[in-house]
């Protein structure tokens, strides 16, 4: 019961501090909060998971958990947080086990939405990326990963449901500042009048346009190869590039961090 409720009292996020050690950090306005802007464009080879989180084996399975994109909801999380609060250090000597669980439960309890603390990252040694140490230890980072997110039950979807174009305008002025001062956000996609959450990207890279906003987006469900969230300024909407049936008037997308 003590491993269950550890698992469960976890939350996500993330910084990345540069091979070099941490930049300045700068203030931008993300919502209700001003977040520190990260010191490095994320890189989708080296700074994700090597495969998409399950539910540890040791755990109780739980049926909310056990949804695919509640799954890949948590690698969104697990996957910015990494990339916000750890520094990986190949040139020093790897941990022993019990250094590396401590590293990692340290990065998973720190703030999701703020700097690292005392602008000091969890320093992770013998590994050059999270990539590469997912690879090696990914069974740890499985095993500490699980997460109760709020927003994981109808009720929070409730006001979705009848949301409008405003919603979606509010979604791209958070997500513009935030990516464009390095700030990996985490947005779920909903489809209104459903009730129900579809799946959850790691947004990182924007271009934007007089038109369009074309972000670049990590999909644990779809890791390969990253996808393109378009919001369209004319009619005030999102879409998805590889999923013509969730676009469209019915998309919904909620920037969570």
């Amino acid at each position: 019961m003590k491993r269950r409720a550890a698992l469960l009292r976890l939350a996500v996020l993330p910084l990345a501090a540069g091979a070099t050690g941490c930049s300045s950090l700068t203030s931008l306005d993300f919502g209700r909060r001003a977040l520190p802007a990260g010191p490095r464009p994320f890189d989708p080879a080296t700074d994700t998971l090597a495969a998409p989180l399950s539910e540890p084996e040791s755990a109780t399975r739980m049926e909310p958990l056990a949804a695919p994109e509640l799954r890949a909801h948590v690698t969104a999380l697990v996957t910015r947080q990494f990339f916000v609060h750890a520094l990986f250090a190949p040139t020093q000597p790897p941990p022993d086990a019990a250094t590396r669980l401590a590293l990692v439960r340290e990065v998973l309890r720190r703030d999701q939405t703020g700097p690292v603390a005392g602008g000091v990252p969890v320093v992770i040694p013998g590994y050059a990326h999270l990539r590469e140490f997912s690879q090696l230890q990914g069974h740890v980072v499985r095993a500490e990963s699980a997460i109760v997110w709020p927003h994981a039950h109808q009720a929070s979807l409730l006001s979705k449901a009848f949301a409008g174009t405003g919603s979606q305008a509010q979604a791209l002025a958070q997500l513009l500042p935030a990516v464009a001062a390095n700030r990996p956000a985490v947005v779920r996609l909903y489809r209104q009048h459903a009730l129900r959450y579809a799946r959850s990207l790691l947004v990182f890279g924007v271009e934007d346009g007089k038109d369009t906003a074309s972000f670049a987006a990590y999909d644990p469900l779809r890791p390969g190869k990253p996808v393109q969230l378009t919001y369209d300024r004319g009619t005030r909407r999102f879409a998805v590039s590889d999923d013509d049936t969730a676009s469209g008037p019915a998309l919904g997308v909620e920037v969570v961090l």
